[in-house]
């Protein structure tokens, strides 16, 4: 992949999921740069928002417990993604 998707560069909806970049295929110009800043930002917040409800919800269940997991493996794959790709960023161009 040497620049975002197509999808993605006329402003519709992304169906890939930030995890199945391999950062060390993507060519590092401003458009891709800002498009990975933007999608790091949103699967954080979604992650995070997901961990805060998933918090708030757990009742001793079985299923708010499994949605407790889920929610905290899911914000720790947006936090180590976003970390990689502050690091391609970092690198030089």
């Amino acid at each position: 992949m040497n620049e975002m998707p197509e999808s993605e560069k006329q402003g519709e909806s992304a169906e890939i999921h930030p995890s199945s970049l391999d950062l060390h295929q993507v060519e590092h110009t401003p458009q891709v740069a800002a498009w990975l800043r933007l999608r790091a930002g949103q699967w954080l917040s979604n992650a995070q928002k997901e961990f805060n409800e998933a918090v708030f919800a757990r009742d001793g269940s079985d299923a708010s417990l499994d949605r407790y997991a889920d929610a905290r493996s899911e914000l720790d794959s947006a936090e180590a993604w976003a970390l990689r790709v502050a690091e391609f960023l970092m690198r030089p161009q």
